[in-house]
C-alpha cells in the first residue's frame, strides 16, 4: 500500500510540475517588451520661405530690401542642439542685371531673428549662436553704387546663409 500511495503522490507531483511548468512557459510567451529605437542627429536645417524684393532709393544709387516697397527674404533655421552658429556671407554680386548694373557697386546683407534665437541687424561674416529649436530669419540685402545710378532693368542678388558647427 505504501508503494501505491507513494506512486500516486509521485504522479500528482509530476502532474503539478508539468502543469505549472506549462503555465509558466505560456505566461512568458504571452508578453514581452517591444522596443522602438530612435536617433536624432546633430543638425541645423535651413529652409528658405520667401524671396526678398530690392527697390531703389530716390536717387537710384541704392537697391535695398529696406527701401520703401522692398521686402526682406525669409528663412527658418531648425537645430537639434545649441552647437550651431548662423552666418550670412557677404553677397558677391548680382546674378542677373542689365548691362552696367554691376559697375562701382558694393553689396551688403544683414539678418534679424526671432524664436529661440533673437538677433537684430547682424551683418555679414558674424557668427551668431543659434538656440535649440526653431528660429525665424528675416534677411535684408542692399547694393550701393559709388558713382552714377543703377540702369533700368531687372536685378537679382543672391545672399548665402549658412549653419556652422561651433
Amino acid at each position: 500500500m505504501r508503494a501505491i500511495n507513494a506512486g500516486i503522490y509521485g504522479l500528482t507531483s509530476l502532474a503539478t510540475w508539468v502543469f505549472l511548468g506549462l503555465g509558466e512557459r505560456a505566461s512568458a510567451q504571452s508578453s514581452g517588451n517591444l522596443l522602438f529605437d530612435g536617433l536624432i542627429l546633430d543638425v541645423c536645417v535651413l529652409t528658405i520661405s520667401s524671396s526678398g524684393t530690392l527697390t531703389p532709393n530716390s536717387t537710384y544709387t541704392e537697391l535695398s530690401s529696406s527701401n520703401g516697397g522692398g521686402s526682406p527674404g525669409g528663412a527658418t533655421a531648425v537645430t537639434t542642439n545649441s552647437d550651431f552658429n548662423l552666418v550670412i556671407d557677404a553677397p558677391a554680386g548680382f546674378s542677373a542685371m542689365p548691362s552696367g548694373g554691376d559697375a562701382n557697386v558694393t553689396y551688403d546683407a544683414s539678418v534679424d531673428a526671432s524664436g529661440v534665437t533673437i538677433l537684430g541687424g547682424v551683418g555679414t561674416g558674424v557668427l551668431s549662436s543659434l538656440g535649440l529649436g526653431l528660429t525665424n530669419l528675416s534677411i535684408n540685402a542692399s547694393a550701393t553704387k559709388a558713382a552714377g545710378v543703377f540702369p533700368a532693368g531687372s536685378y537679382q542678388l543672391p545672399v548665402t546663409i549658412r549653419c556652422v558647427s561651433s
